[in-house]
């Protein structure tokens, strides 16, 4: 397991052996002893912050997405074996707040979603000035993550303007469009509906995404979103964390959102600790991890009430079975007191 703060530092965890294994710092090695303290002197915008990484399938090498540092925000792009950062790609205009690959088994073609509203795609085959070989346009505000289905055609992406969308690879354009942006500081202010829905429907006409999926709030913390496991649900729905501490589940062939998980304290707007940041659907089971803005887990399992119900059933219908056939105690003969007592009298006698 790989994880990041918001500095250069990354470090690798095992699992198995339950311990930290190795750290990389994206500035170099002569910068591995740097304490985040060291940073505090300096402007935010001069600080080398990562906020996303992804580690490719064979284990080699790793993406990073930074935040913006001067006029543009950096995708990084980091050889495990030679610990060094392979490239470096001025990629969007504003934070890069979260990166994945296309298919993780080809580490060349990944995905970066920006507070500039745009997601692109990459290739480092045939990296030039900095130019993704796709953009996609379609979000009105930042955007907070990007999940690919690992089909090589479809991603959604999570944004500020409290949508999920579901994208299209083949889809794609690469020419630069203007397009009105929605900036607001999502840390502390709500957008209303009305503006909401004016940016929308001035966007329509630029918006590339084949679906689009509303009802979770998207507020104070970069919310995250993931396709639903292949195991089980064929990878059918999609489902996002929520600022009112719920999960929601979106079905990708009707459009609807089937179902909400709601953790403890959910829906009450004053009580951050129930924001629900991340979730995770286990591959091979009917359970599912989530994670609030400062730190609880939950684990919720499914249970199939009906089977429940049926299990329930059949228990007592062979209870009140057992006991029917079994022999009353009204039916049984009175023990046999006169013999009991004929014996006492012979043993006194």
């Amino acid at each position: 397991m790989i994880h990041s703060t918001l500095s250069p530092n990354l470090h690798m965890f095992d699992v198995q052996k339950a311990k930290y294994v190795r750290q990389f710092n994206l500035l170099g090695e002569s910068n591995s002893d740097y304490d985040e303290d060291d940073y505090y002197g300096y402007s935010w915008s001069y600080r080398t912050r990562i906020y996303s990484v992804k580690i490719a399938g064979n284990n080699k090498e790793f993406i990073v997405g930074c935040g913006k540092i001067g006029s543009a925000a950096p995708v990084q792009v980091f050889d495990l074996e030679r610990n060094i950062v392979k490239s470096k790609i001025a990629a969007h205009s504003d934070d890069v707040n979260s990166v994945c690959y296309v298919d993780r088994k080809n580490s060349s073609i990944f995905i970066s979603g920006s507070d500039d509203g745009l997601c692109k795609v990459w290739d480092t085959r045939i990296l030039k000035d900095n130019q993704p070989v796709g953009i996609f346009y379609g979000h009105i505000s930042g955007l907070t993550c990007v999940d690919s289905k690992e089909d090589n055609r479809y991603f959604i992406t999570n944004s500020k303007d409290q949508s999920l969308k579901l994208w299209d690879l083949r889809k794609s354009c690469t020419e630069k469009k203007n397009f009105q942006m929605l900036h607001h500081d999502y840390r502390y202010s709500m957008v209303s509906r009305s503006s909401l829905e004016l940016l929308r429907n001035s966007a329509k006409k630029e918006d590339q995404s084949i679906m689009t999926f509303r009802g979770h709030n998207v507020h104070t913390t970069l919310i995250r979103c993931h396709f639903s496991p292949l195991y089980g649900t064929g990878q059918r729905y999609v489902y996002s964390g929520s600022y009112d501490g719920k999960v929601y589940i979106y079905d990708t062939v009707t459009g609807d959102n089937i179902m909400k998980l709601e953790l403890p304290n959910a829906g009450n707007y004053y009580y951050s600790e129930s924001i629900c940041r991340d979730c995770a659907w286990h591959p091979f089971s009917q359970s599912l991890i989530t994670t609030s803005f400062y730190g609880e887990i939950h684990k919720w399992e499914y249970v199939d009430l009906r089977e429940s119900e049926r299990i329930e059933t059949q228990s007592v219908i062979q209870f009140l079975s057992s006991e029917y056939n079994r022999p009353s105690e009204l039916s049984q003969s009175p023990p046999e007191e006169e013999s009991i007592e004929s014996e006492s009298y012979s043993d006194m006698a």
